[in-house]
């Protein structure tokens, strides 16, 4: 709970997240940024959204502000530089998103030379991953720019520990750990077909997000089927691609594996009813990547009362264990990923009782009226 003298200087002041942002697109970021902010004004507290990007989003929050901008540029624009100075007084802390972002260091300089506190969700950004891409750039940036930005925070949002550990490195500042959210009220029913998970039923495999082979563990997802020949496994893999080459290389190791037969890559689907059609079909939910914020995609699924097969890199392995939402996968690599699928092919019965827990516990697990409370009251004890 937030104590009133507390309460009152958020009435009196504004928090301002600063970021790219867009509601046209499936974006697990764009999500989470959204619906901080609308469910911070659902609570009665003032959040203004002031996001960058080329075009201006077509949407209808009266709290959102669009600023043009060039992500890729350190220099502010003027009308965001001004705005920020002509509000300085009213604004109670700043929450910049993203990591390794120029504009965000131009930022961060102009926000702590008005003196106002500054926040940071790295979005899942900082891990022990963050060199495997582009290396040589981000070693660059970091020791010209983002150690001395990450020394200028005054606090951190996080969804896990790799991302503490990364920033532990450079800062001691506070880290508070947030969960995502689904929203409420936008599941009528579970959709979990209890009846196509006996001991005889093939057990069918579902992810669905980018296509990412590194990212998402995709390729060690892959290769975990070469363990499970013998057994009755499909796995079908369904989202926009990454790059070419990554989808390339995908389709490549399917057929150099001989797996055509019990792996499917598909196109990614937008409706929520051609979503709901995919996980009816399937029996568990898989994702295994070596990264993340935390996959609002996981959440989705166990909303729905989908059973979840997860990697500890989605920061949700603690919940799902002590909620029994599902499995989790200790070893992250082929052989590793086929001894947990083996293991849940051997123990079909409990794909009933944790689609049971998923659908019956997740909405107030991943409750966003309840992330938000959390979220104001760290800003407000850091004011």
């Amino acid at each position: 709970m937030v104590d009133e003298s507390l309460r009152n200087t958020c009435d009196t002041k504004k928090i301002v997240i600063i970021a790219n942002f867009a509601t046209d697109r499936v974006n697990g970021a764009y999500n989470v940024i959204e619906n901080i902010a609308v469910y911070t004004n659902k609570l009665g507290y003032s959040c203004e959204l002031w996001g960058l990007s080329t075009e201006l989003d077509q949407n209808n929050y009266p709290f959102y502000v669009h600023f043009k901008a060039n992500l890729h540029h350190f220099t502010v624009p003027e009308d965001l530089k001004n705005k920020l100075i002509w509000d300085r007084d009213s604004i109670i802390c700043v929450n910049l998103h993203s990591v390794f972002t120029p504009i965000n260091i131009g930022l961060s300089k102009l926000v702590k030379a008005l003196n106002i506190q500054l926040c940071v969700t790295p979005q899942g950004g900082y891990h022990d991953y963050t060199f495997k891409r582009n290396y040589l750039k981000k070693k660059i940036f970091l020791f010209l720019y983002e150690k001395a930005y990450l020394k200028q925070i005054d606090y951190f949002f996080i969804h896990g520990s790799q991302e503490e550990n990364f920033i532990k490195k450079y800062s001691s500042k506070p880290c508070y750990t947030l969960l995502n959210g689904f929203p409420e009220g936008k599941i009528s029913s579970s959709i979990y077909d209890h009846q196509n998970a006996g001991p005889h039923q093939k057990l069918k495999l579902l992810f669905m997000g980018r296509l990412d082979p590194l990212h998402k563990g995709l390729d060690l997802l892959i290769k975990s089927m070469t363990y499970l020949k013998d057994a009755e496994v499909e796995l079908t893999l369904i989202g926009p691609q990454f790059t070419e080459e990554a989808q390339r290389y995908l389709h490549q190791l399917i057929t150099k594996l001989n797996l055509t037969a019990s792996v499917t890559i598909k196109a990614p689907v937008y409706k929520q009813t051609e979503k709901e059609e995919l996980y009816t079909a399937h029996q568990l939910f898989v994702h295994t990547s070596r990264w993340e914020g935390m996959p609002t995609g996981v959440i989705e699924a166990l909303s729905y009362g989908m059973p979840v097969l997860i990697s500890k890199g989605t920061n949700l392995a603690e919940i799902v264990k002590k909620e029994q939402f599902g499995w989790v996968i200790d070893e992250l690599t082929p052989a590793g990923i086929a001894t947990v699928i083996a293991d849940v092919c051997n123990n079909k019965e409990k794909l009933n009782e944790f689609s049971e827990n998923a659908y019956t516990q997740s909405p107030q697990t991943f409750n966003w009226n309840k992330i938000a409370k959390k979220y104001v009251t760290c800003i407000l004890l850091n004011r």
